[in-house]
């Protein structure tokens, strides 16, 4: 059997990817996605041979359009301005493509596998803690902000922020977390102070 030379791993994961935007992933079906593509329901089984399959594509997608986000955000900027660029764009991201952040999430793994964008986001925010001299670990200072980041957008995801901005929100856990990196940072690029030498008795 022949398949439209239009067919493509590439265009299957971009036609669902506008429809999942425009629909929620609730309504995607092997049968609409290959209606929208103008093809047969079978032919798509030759790319992707399950919806789960499919939608683990569809994670790894959502995930590089987010990476791309992120760098664009923190490019050029100091290390602690970058942090609080890419932390605003993260939320920005999980509020107005919904559908895109919420596969990227849900299907972070398939059996033992993960999508490529995962580990590769990963490495990102572990990399904005790259030139950050403090004495914590750089996995863990780079995880406690994913943490504190994902958090903050799983409460604003499910109405949880009691009516609060959740960018205001945001912008008042980035004036801590990055007021203690600013403080460590200077304490240990900081000569220690000289001890003091023990005074003389009196004659």
């Amino acid at each position: 059997m022949s398949y439209p030379r239009k067919l493509s791993h590439e265009a299957i994961v971009e036609a669902a990817l506008a429809h999942i935007e425009a629909q929620g992933l609730e309504a995607l079906s092997m049968r609409t996605l290959a209606a929208e593509l103008g093809v047969a329901p079978n032919a798509l089984y030759r790319y992707f041979p399950s919806k789960t399959e499919l939608a683990f594509a569809l994670a790894d997608a959502a995930g590089h359009l987010l990476l791309a986000a992120l760098r664009q955000a923190a490019a050029g900027l100091s290390m602690l301005d970058a942090v609080r660029a890419t932390a605003r764009t993260y939320l920005h991201f999980a509020r107005t493509r919904p559908a895109l952040y919420a596969i990227k999430m849900g299907h972070c793994k398939s059996g033992d596998n993960e999508p490529p964008s995962h580990a590769e986001v990963w490495d990102f925010v572990l990399s904005l803690t790259a030139g950050l001299a403090t004495p914590w670990d750089r996995e863990d200072l780079a995880l406690s902000l994913w943490a504190s980041l994902h958090g903050l957008v799983e409460l604003d995801r499910a109405d949880m922020l009691g009516g609060r901005d959740a960018q205001a929100t945001l912008d008042v856990m980035l004036d801590v977390m990055l007021a203690g990196l600013a403080a460590q940072a200077s304490a240990q690029a900081s000569p220690r102070a000289a001890p003091r030498s023990a005074p003389r008795a009196m004659p």
